[in-house]
């Protein structure tokens, strides 16, 4: 039977697992159900602007998405601004890494921060040592019990903020093996490795409307607004019913949200156990505020840390994205925020910056952004127990948290091993 792929679900997963078979020279159509390409990492209108569902960071570890990112346009390199890591939260702490190579340019970092005394440098020292070099800490344990013997203050500025934007689930219950693997790739390579890299452009055209495009390019189709209700498994084919019509493909590729998956599976007997696993998965959610002020307010750099809560950073997407004056406050973890805890984070500004007065705001709460990071969590492989049907997405066995580059290695991997069956 001739390769005729059906890819579900248009978000960046789904976009890299189309364009990987396309690139092979399959037959793919790509069902997407709403209008907007990138799933949780999407541009969204409101009113006249051209905003993202979520504020979003890259690290220079992420190699897939950044490699796919940058040949598709490669005529327009500055989709990212690449920036060394810096960890700016005045007037409290300051952590800036310098060009050193790797782990040196951390060490180098801790020893050199500002708001931290020697005891502190020394202990975050030693405890970043030994996560880069000793074995893995036990599978149960969280990033709590990884750092309870650092410094309250260590954990208060810098390791337990990083696990909550990394991982978004508090440290008391995410993944301490998760979050050593993050701080590994991120400090245990190339010193680049650690750099964090700002979309310049909206995150639809980052890479999903670019990979879109390119599957057409090469004969496939992209359907949007093709919510796939129903889907079919016999040995030898699948068949997906939408909204206007069924059709048979040789093979599916399923690149929906986990909490999505079961309306799919639930009729294939040989994926109940999938979906019971995937089906116990709890969700944190990530809240985003734009907030605009006078066009000629600009922040001092282009991103700082905030202390204390709701929102652990401030992003000037002004100087990222050219919205003079339009900042944008981020609060992971974001499934218990109080109602005003938009003021609350624009008091937290206020010990950074004093931006004068409010012109509009605009909050975006994923309620699911992300699954859980919990210690001992099963992520199933690409390959289901069904031979014609796949996984993608951010939940799929990756050695990262649900983060793009996890959506896009498992894109690409489940594209690959589909290509792999005889």
């Amino acid at each position: 039977m001739t390769l005729s792929v059906a890819v579900v679900g248009g978000g960046w997963a789904g976009c890299a697992a189309a364009l990987t078979l396309a690139e092979a020279g399959v037959k793919v159509s790509l069902h997407e159900a709403s209008r907007t390409l990138g799933g949780r990492a999407r541009a969204v209108e409101l009113g006249s602007h051209l905003l993202d569902n979520g504020q979003h960071i890259l690290l220079g570890a992420y190699a897939q998405s950044l490699q796919l990112i940058e040949r598709l346009s490669p005529a327009t390199s500055d989709g990212l601004w690449r920036l060394p890591l810096a960890i700016e939260q005045p007037p409290d702490f300051s952590l800036v890494c310098p060009r050193l190579p790797a782990p040196l340019h951390l060490l180098a970092g801790l020893l050199a921060a500002r708001g931290l005394s020697w005891r502190d440098k020394l202990a975050a020292a030693r405890w970043a040592h030994a996560v880069l070099n000793r074995d893995e800490p036990p599978d149960h344990s969280s990033v709590s019990q990884l750092t309870r013997n650092q410094p309250e203050k260590l954990n208060r500025l810098l390791w337990h903020p990083l696990c909550v934007s990394a991982l978004n689930t508090p440290p008391d219950i995410a993944s301490a093996r998760v979050f050593r693997d993050v701080i590994r790739a991120a400090f245990g390579g190339c010193n680049h490795h650690s750099d964090l890299l700002l979309p310049r452009r909206d995150l639809t055209s980052l890479f999903p409307a670019p990979a879109a495009a390119r599957v057409l390019e090469l004969g496939g189709e992209v359907r949007l607004s093709s919510r796939v209700t129903r889907l079919d498994a016999t040995v030898d084919a699948i068949t997906l019913d939408t909204r206007d019509e069924s059709v048979t493909y040789s093979h599916v590729i399923l690149a929906v949200a986990p909490q999505h998956l079961s309306a799919l599976t639930n009729q294939v007997a040989a994926l109940e156990t999938l979906s019971d696993e995937v089906g116990r998965y709890d969700y944190q959610a990530i809240a985003t505020a734009y907030v605009q002020y006078d066009p000629t307010f600009r922040l001092p750099k282009p991103l700082f840390a905030l202390d204390n809560g709701p929102a652990q950073f401030v992003f000037d997407r002004g100087q990222s994205h050219g919205q003079a004056g339009l900042l944008a406050f981020v609060a992971s973890t974001a499934t218990n925020l109080p109602e005003n805890w938009l003021d609350q984070a624009e008091a937290q500004l206020q010990r950074i910056a004093h931006p004068g007065p409010v012109l509009w705001r605009k909050r975006i709460v994923e309620k699911q952004a992300t699954y859980a990071c919990v210690p001992g969590m099963r992520r199933p492989a690409v390959r289901t127990a069904h031979p014609r049907i796949f996984l993608a997405g951010d939940y799929t066995a990756s050695p990262y948290p649900a983060t793009l580059e996890s959506a896009t290695l498992s894109g690409v991997q489940s594209a690959r091993a589909l290509l792999e069956k005889p």
